[in-house]
């Protein structure tokens, strides 16, 4: 064989292995398509977390996402999440935003404190008035069979039994008197105070936290 002729040999092959070579890589990133997207690390919750928590350390990690898909409400430092309140019902691996958490110094206004208010079974509509429960606060006068409106939705912040235990805490007493926890502003509080001097505070209950205030 010719020198010539084996030079033409190697550069047909080398030809065809340069072609067979574009073929496949051509159909190797038409089928799986390298992404070369920036990703970034944002905060998740690892389970799931009810509106009104004080976020933990324990319920975030990092997660890396890519950036399209992150928004500039998105958190991405665990330590801006941490000690703040929940807004929002947040599910696990859901990303915390910045708009579903209420910092510390927002948590209660400077006139507000806990009141403790006793109901019998009854006047608790037979345990159907729950922590997280909204209410209408109406007054049943002693000298009147017309009932008057005192507040208008109302959250309970919790059902305490005799000892001072959430009722819906396995170590809760089963006791016939409840007590309604509340917080509300010094308005707010008179108002209670007064009405509980005059007669008998009913409870009426709100279907959800969806439903329109009457006094709304």
């Amino acid at each position: 064989m010719s020198k010539r002729l084996i030079i033409k040999t190697i550069l047909i092959c080398l030809g065809l292995f340069l072609i067979l070579d574009s073929a496949i890589f051509a159909y190797i990133f038409t089928k799986y398509p390298i992404n070369t997207e920036k990703t970034v690390a944002v905060v998740v919750a690892t389970e799931n977390i009810k509106e009104g928590t004080v976020i933990e350390e324990g319920f975030l990690r990092k997660k890396q996402v890519y950036a399209s898909g992150v928004n500039s409400g998105v958190e991405t430092e665990i330590g801006n999440v941490a000690g703040k309140k929940a807004l929002t019902n947040i599910h696990r691996d859901d990303y915390i935003r910045a708009h579903d958490l209420l910092e510390r110094k927002d948590w209660y206004r400077d006139d507000e404190r806990i009141i403790i208010l006793p109901v019998s079974m009854e006047e608790r509509l037979a345990n159907l008035i729950r922590k997280g429960s909204y209410v209408d606060i109406r007054l049943q006068r002693d000298t009147s069979e017309v009932t008057e409106d005192i507040l208008y939705k109302i959250q309970v912040k919790d059902v305490l039994d005799d000892a001072g235990i959430a009722l819906d805490s396995k170590s809760a007493v089963n006791s016939k008197t409840a007590y309604l926890k509340l917080i509300l502003g010094k308005t707010d509080r008179e108002k209670i105070y007064s009405a509980s001097r005059s007669g008998k505070l009913i409870y009426e209950l709100y279907c959800d936290s969806t439903q329109k205030a009457r006094g709304g």
